[in-house]
């Protein structure tokens, strides 16, 4: 299957010195690391060095993928979306804007994230684990997964695939 490349359009937008932050003396990368891992404040709104710094909602921003992915995939009227590690569900939002009938759905690990969401979509979003998904096979459309699989531990890695692929109907993107 030919690669298809959704995230250049985000990845490209932000410049970061890696190997300034892998060498801070406040937070060098261990610290950063570990304060990351547990996906609460300090990853989405803490310092800039830690990850994020202020994991906000920008208008459009995730618009640009939804639409690239949306155009990409020939999607039924009223799809179902899930976007596991969908985090403050900004990219669900605004698939929203791009397929405004569709059913979205997020599951993500970080009370954090959820409690701090887009408040539109809040209640569609679930606390929970990739490798356990609540819902039953085939409910969905189109499944996405955006940096979160680098996040599991190898052993997870799997099992998680096999309930993207189990909830799924045709369509599963892992990215990253």
């Amino acid at each position: 299957m030919a690669e298809v490349d959704f995230m250049s359009v985000l990845h490209k937008s932000t410049k970061r010195d890696y190997l300034a932050r892998a060498n801070d003396l406040e937070y060098p990368k261990a610290k950063a690391a570990e304060l990351a891992k547990q996906f609460d404040y300090d990853y989405w709104d803490g310092d800039r060095r830690i990850c994020y710094g202020g994991y906000r909602y920008l208008e459009g921003r995730w618009e640009k993928v939804a639409r690239t992915i949306a155009n990409h995939y020939p999607l039924p009227a009223k799809p179902k979306i899930l976007d596991i590690g969908c985090g403050k569900g900004f990219l669900l939002y605004d698939f929203l804007k791009v397929i405004p009938d569709a059913e979205v759905y997020g599951i993500d690990i970080s009370k954090y994230a959820i409690e701090n969401s887009k408040k539109e979509i809040r209640n569609q979003l679930t606390l929970g684990s990739a490798c356990d998904l609540p819902w039953p096979d085939n409910y969905f459309d189109l499944v996405i997964s955006i940096n979160t699989l680098h996040c599991l531990h190898a052993n997870e890695l799997h099992r998680a695939l096999a309930e993207m692929e189990r909830v799924g109907g045709e369509i599963q993107i892992p990215l990253h």
